[in-house]
């Protein structure tokens, strides 16, 4: 008799039980799941935001190294060639080094926003002292070099499209130069502009490789000041002298 009154003692689990225990190990699941994905949300934005900044510093060096690069053709003929625009520039630079002299490039830097690529277009001559004559035509370039590919514009705290280029000069107030570049020349540049150029602003939105996410872009910004600007001179606009 014992032995009966225990077996009916000894009840086992009840559907309730079995229905409460998997809806707690749901929310906990749930919960688990929710975790990872934002982990692996937040994961991915971070390496993408870092990918955006490495490629935009490595693009921003390069333009910063062909503008810094600028000489002046001869004494009649500035670093800056007429026509210079918000988004390119055409400058003569010189990339000779101590075991190897060569004549002076033409080059073109430009930003496209029809493939939103930075690119270099390179015109080379043989002739050792050359005359703007003795380059290609802007439309037949010898070679060409992609700088950076998917940029942007950048924009201002006001929503305005920043430019990708902005020239500066000396800005003179009555009789007296002041020696910082500070007055803006707008673009496109005449001749004139152009031989004034002092400092030369670089903006624009570096985006992750292979997309258009606004989200992790980086904005690149810096500023390289014309070599033969010198501040020091009586008269501050730049002379290739």
């Amino acid at each position: 008799m014992r032995l009966m009154s225990r077996l009916r003692d000894e009840r086992g689990i009840t559907l309730m039980e079995v229905l409460s225990a998997a809806t707690v190990g749901f929310v906990v699941l749930a919960g688990v799941f929710g975790l990872l994905e934002s982990s692996v949300r937040l994961n991915t934005g971070v390496l993408a935001k870092t990918d955006s900044m490495q490629r935009g510093r490595i693009g921003m060096d390069k333009l910063t190294q062909q503008l810094r690069s600028q000489v002046c053709l001869d004494l009649d003929n500035p670093a800056i060639l007429p026509g210079a625009t918000d988004t390119s520039v055409t400058f003569y630079a010189d990339f000779s080094t101590a075991d190897a002299a060569r004549p002076p490039e033409k080059r073109t830097v430009k930003f496209d926003p029809a493939t939103n690529n930075i690119s270099a277009l390179i015109y080379k001559t043989a002739v050792a002292k050359p005359t703007p004559g003795d380059y290609p035509a802007l439309s037949a370039p010898t070679t060409s070099d992609l700088v950076f590919e998917h940029a942007g514009l950048s924009k201002d705290e006001f929503g305005a499209t920043v430019p990708f280029l902005t020239y500066y000069a000396y800005e003179t107030v009555g009789v007296t130069p002041h020696p910082e570049p500070t007055l803006l020349l707008p673009a496109p540049l005449d001749a004139t502009e152009a031989a004034r150029v002092a400092r030369i602003d670089i903006q624009f939105v570096a985006f992750p490789t292979g997309s258009n996410d606004v989200k992790n872009a980086v904005n690149m910004t810096d500023q390289i000041s014309v070599r033969h600007a010198d501040p020091n001179l009586p008269a501050f606009d730049p002379a290739c002298v």
